[in-house]
């Protein structure tokens, strides 16, 4: 199939990114830019400059239409996963009927047959777009660092299914695994839930619907540049990030008024940031990053958790955007996704 102009300008600038030279990377990448101090990392400065001429306006399009951008973005942005055990097609009940899933599963290591740690996870895209194909790629290097069973799971996206659609799903979808966990080759009480973007908003939103039911709850919360507060969280306004770093100020206005139409945009099951208590949640793993229009909210969720003694352990990225967990093409990013994984994988061994 011929591809259309888009789709070679995309090709293009992966293959820049990824045969330049350090030396043109430094000369393209000047002056650098800084937040509160903290440089971008070099290749994410050069991704952005040479990507702007392909670079689309999410608002401007249909959601039909962004889905397509997203889900071919996603491709130029991502190389090859690590080998990983075996993938297997799910499908889950829901209230809302049944719906996808895939489950990752890491290559055995010694005590063949004994039952894996396993990880919920919901992915981003601003309630909007994004599939479990746009995070294949992540959630095979999660499983690979963490050494755990991933089950990505569908959820209804909006503004064909707006709020509380999500919600519903991606609870279904957690209590599902929960009570099929025997035959899905995981330990019921070694299963987390995580998620990155909207896919964290929402898994934090499924651990405190799990907590207010009595259980049972995740085993943790992995929560990738997560939002948690309203379309106004004063977090989102530092001017230095409101463009130029991939998610902007337009688009997440856009996501959450898809989201959320003329609803409470400050209810807890859309905004978790603002529950009467965070105590009795799972421990959790927070990653924020500093080029993050969506990082202040991340900051301020970790304080309550940590105010409402909930375990924390909150990895902060000073030199990436949001959605680096996509953007395996850079080696930072990479780095960085390893770091989530191995923090997860870490709390899973310290219950043996």
């Amino acid at each position: 199939m011929e591809m259309t102009f888009f789709q070679r300008i995309e090709s293009e600038v992966i293959g820049r990114i990824l045969r330049a030279s350090d030396s043109t990377v430094r000369r393209m990448t000047e002056p650098r830019w800084e937040v509160d101090g903290q440089t971008l990392d070099r290749r994410a400065q050069y991704m952005f400059r040479v990507g702007r001429v392909a670079e689309r306006s999410m608002p401007s399009l249909t959601p039909a239409a962004a889905r397509r951008y997203y889900a071919r973005l996603n491709r130029v942005l991502e190389t090859s996963p690590p080998e990983i055990g075996r993938v297997s097609e799910l499908t889950i009940d829901m209230r809302s009927g049944q719906r996808a899933a895939r489950a990752y599963y890491p290559v055995e290591r010694g005590g063949e047959g004994e039952a894996l740690s396993g990880l919920v996870y919901i992915h981003g895209g601003g309630f909007t777009i994004g599939s479990v194909e746009t995070h294949d790629t992540l959630c095979r290097r999660i499983c690979a660092a963490a050494r755990c069973a991933v089950f990505s799971v569908d959820y209804r996206l909006a503004p064909e299914e707006p709020f509380p659609a999500a919600v519903e799903d991606c609870d279904d979808a957690y209590r599902w695994v929960v009570s099929h966990a025997e035959e899905l080759g995981i330990r019921a009480d070694r299963i987390a839930i995580g998620g990155d973007s909207a896919g964290g908003n929402l898994a934090a939103v499924v651990s405190f619907l799990a907590r207010d039911r009595g259980g049972p709850l995740p085993f943790a919360q992995l929560l990738i540049y997560p939002g948690t507060g309203s379309i106004d969280h004063v977090g989102r306004s530092k001017a230095e990030l409101q463009t130029g770093y991939g998610l902007d100020a337009k688009t997440t206005r856009w996501f959450f008024e898809n989201y959320m139409g003329d609803g409470n945009y400050e209810d807890p099951l859309a905004a978790p940031l603002y529950l009467d208590s965070h105590a009795g949640l799972p421990p959790a793993i927070v990653v924020t990053a500093q080029f993050d229009l969506l990082c202040g909210e991340g900051l301020e969720y970790v304080e309550k958790l940590r105010m409402a003694g909930v375990p924390v352990v909150h990895q902060h990225v000073p030199d990436l955007p949001h959605g680096f967990g996509t953007m395996s093409v850079l080696p930072r990013a990479c780095e960085a996704i390893g770091d989530f994984a191995t923090a997860l994988r870490e709390a899973f061994e310290s219950a043996d």
